[in-house]
């Protein structure tokens, strides 16, 4: 029913779990969209304009919005649901945790590790997201191997587990981590070894932090 809302930011609440959301003023309407807390961060300050992608879910008396940064991302929550066991709020958190080219990445490669890591997303849900969505996400890879794909696309599995490992021994979320490899995976010269990544990590966190 929505494709996207664009309109004027008026609340962005981080408050854990299934609560976090953006109220988005468009033409005099508040709208709640339910976002992921990595894609919350990377929208604009309040009182700012933004362009959010949208999907409304209907359930018995429930309705609603979720949002995404990209339409990819959208149309990933869509393919995500049609996994047995998989519904909307546990299709968010894996597209928000991980992005788009990392999760399609995860799952190509059969990296079950990966997937694992959204939160509510259990082993055995992780296998069988790769068992049903493996070899179906041709799309996707396509559309976003070229500019703007994000970590996974640029350093092997053992080196991001690391960086993970050292991040969140610092006391990062795994979201904040994901996000920070996201945006590093768009930059024209991204380090390829342990300690370079780390160091541009925590720039971006840094400045992330005192926005």
């Amino acid at each position: 029913m929505f494709a996207f809302l664009k309109g004027t930011i008026r609340a962005k609440d981080l408050l854990g779990g299934q609560e976090d959301r953006v109220v988005l003023e468009v033409s005099g309407v508040g709208f709640e969209i339910r976002m992921s807390p990595r894609s919350i961060l990377a929208l604009p300050d309040t009182g700012e304009e933004a362009l959010v992608h949208t999907l409304l879910a209907v359930r018995e008396n429930d309705l609603t919005i979720f949002g995404f940064e990209s339409a990819s991302e959208r149309k990933l929550f869509q393919a995500l649901q049609k996994v047995s066991g998989v519904g909307p709020k546990m299709a968010l958190s894996l597209v928000g945790t991980l992005g788009a080219s990392q999760l399609v990445t995860a799952v190509e490669q059969e990296d079950t590790r990966m997937i694992s890591q959204a939160p509510g997303v259990g082993k055995k849900v992780a296998e069988r997201i790769v068992l049903e969505l493996k070899g179906k996400l041709d799309a996707f890879s396509k559309s976003l191997s070229g500019a703007g794909a994000d970590a996974a696309a640029y350093t092997s599995g053992q080196t991001r587990d690391e960086v993970r490992s050292i991040l969140e021994g610092l006391g990062y979320t795994i979201t904040e981590i994901n996000l920070a490899l996201t945006e590093i995976g768009k930059e024209d010269v991204i380090p390829e070894d342990v300690e370079g990544l780390v160091r541009s990590c925590l720039r971006y966190l840094g400045a992330a932090s005192v926005k």
